[in-house]
């Protein structure tokens, strides 16, 4: 897949996302406060809940495969940081999809159990949020680890990678910082912008910007 395209299908669907949450399921994953409007929200709209967290999870995947396109065409092979990343990046979408599964299946059991869902709800969300503020502080590394790596080459303009670097520095703190989703929406925004750019960039730089130079010094 070409980088061009990876952005447009990380942009569209990081957007897609952010606002069906904000306008759809906004009132399933209000943690703080009264249970019971929460609790009858989910209960009473389980498509909606589930097609939410489906769409967060190609979230999770067209991210892994715009950090993969770039570091394919852009970063050296057979690097040691490379390998590391690959690794961070894995484990990263494991613990953020098993969050996500955590809270679109499990949870709806766990209220659906109305004389212990006061009980099990805290339980649910403190194991959700711990598995997605671990996923989120992780991506959030590897992310801002390659775009760096990416700007220390300078084959992509350093003010087109900037937007998505500080993505991943506003997951960093995720951790400490849920349920509050406020840098989690700087952080999606930063995302969002840094993705535009490079979708509607007419020409990318090449990779192999020095074949020519190499050619030329071998006579061919």
């Amino acid at each position: 897949m070409s980088l061009p395209y990876a952005a447009r299908f990380a942009a569209t669907v990081i957007l897609l996302a952010t606002l069906y949450t904000l306008l759809v399921i906004r009132p399933g994953i209000r943690i703080i406060g009264v249970l019971t409007p929460r609790q009858l929200w989910i209960l009473d709209h389980p498509f909606q809940w589930q097609l939410g967290w489906w769409l967060w999870l190609v979230t999770i995947f067209s991210w892994m495969v715009l950090l993969v396109v770039l570091s394919w065409h852009y970063l050296p092979a057979h690097r040691v940081a490379g390998a590391l990343q690959s690794g961070v990046m894995v484990i990263a979408a494991v613990l953020l999809i098993a969050g996500v599964t955590v809270w679109m299946g499990l949870l709806p059991v766990a209220l659906a159990q109305f004389t212990e869902a006061a009980l099990l709800t805290p339980l649910v969300d403190a194991l959700a949020l711990g598995l997605l503020g671990a996923g989120l502080m992780m991506a959030g590394a590897v992310t801002t680890w390659l775009v760096v790596d990416l700007m220390r080459l300078s084959v992509l303009s350093r003010a087109w990678l900037a937007p998505l670097a500080f993505a991943g520095l506003c997951l960093l703190p995720s951790p400490f910082l849920l349920p509050n989703p406020y840098l989690l929406l700087a952080g999606a925004l930063c995302w969002l912008i840094g993705c535009g750019w490079l979708a509607t960039r007419p020409r990318l730089p090449s990779p192999f910007v020095e074949w020519p130079e190499q050619k030329e010094s071998s006579g061919l």
